[in-house]
């Protein structure tokens, strides 16, 4: 048996909340890693995390802000979006970074894990976290429907060895709102299924099909009742979401878009799981945590 304290969370950029230019921000790493302390999770996974490189050459990683001061002893960071790679004149943030010399600027997910990660193929031996494309565009156009979307696969070397997936699926322009039009809604949701269906697809031989334990948590940018959820994920391959028990939106009028699921479900002992709500949160994103605490065999 292995219990397990899990924490998703989108940070909505990282480092820091910008306002139109590096200058017009606030540093918001002190209420991430107090969060973060109070939560005490063993494996967090964050989206949109970031980091950039100053002009003096000097890395500013959130990354390792949060490694040192949760004392993680484990933690990978996988790109997604860079200016180095992706440097487009209508994405505001790159532009301002020009202009105050950073030499690279990026965002991704990450994890991080008290417990050593093992290679993927052999538990006997520490491994590296791999980072794995879902989605990416023939161009990125500096909008999030061109984001490129990374899954991150890991696996912890404690047993029973659990496999650990942190994403960040598709949401386009519009999808959302009083005035969302149908077609777009339908777009992004076809965006997603295909996302999930890759990662789907990615696991298949070597976890799904043996029924290896696997935790997927991350911002699906879906409600449960979506199909990319509801069909591929619950009823066609045997996980199951771990529901809060205050099953409350996560993101604002978007409702419950992080989540974190289990497979296969009969590996599962016992669960529970929230979300966090407060003040301390508000200031850290404007995603809220899902938290779940979990005994897996």
């Amino acid at each position: 048996m292995l219990k397990l304290r899990l924490m998703t969370l989108n940070l909505g950029g990282g480092i820091k909340n910008y306002r139109g230019s590096p200058q017009e921000s606030y540093d918001k790493s002190e209420a991430i890693s107090e969060l973060i302390n109070r939560v005490k999770p063993d494996v967090l996974g964050v989206q949109e995390i970031a980091q950039y490189l100053d002009g003096d050459g000097h890395l500013h990683s959130m990354t390792d802000r949060i490694r040192y001061d949760a004392q993680f002893g484990h933690a990978f960071y996988g790109e997604t979006l860079s200016m180095k790679q992706h440097l487009q004149v209508k994405q505001a943030l790159m532009v301002e970074g020009l202009f105050n010399d950073w030499w690279d600027w990026s965002k991704g997910n990450a994890v991080f894990s008290h417990m050593p990660f093992a290679r993927l193929g052999d538990t006997e031996r520490t491994g590296v976290p791999r980072n794995v494309p879902v989605f990416q565009p023939v161009r990125y156009e500096g909008t999030r429907d061109t984001d490129p979307r990374y899954v991150i696969i890991t696996r912890l070397k404690n047993a029973p060895f659990p496999f650990v997936l942190n994403l960040h699926l598709t949401t386009l322009v519009g999808e959302r709102g009083e005035n969302a039009w149908e077609e777009t809604i339908q777009s992004a949701e076809m965006a997603r299924s295909k996302q999930i269906l890759n990662v789907l697809g990615l696991i298949e031989k070597h976890v799904l099909i043996p029924g290896e334990p696997i935790i997927l948590m991350g911002d699906f940018n879906a409600k449960p009742d979506e199909f990319t959820l509801k069909n591929h994920l619950v009823e066609d391959n045997n996980f199951v979401r771990l529901v809060p028990e205050n099953d409350i939106p996560t993101h604002g009028n978007a409702g419950s878009v992080d989540h974190i699921y289990f497979a296969p479900a009969n590996r599962l002992v016992s669960y529970s799981c929230h979300v966090i709500d407060d003040e301390l949160t508000r200031r850290v994103s404007d995603h809220l945590p899902v938290v779940a605490d979990i005994e897996i065999r």
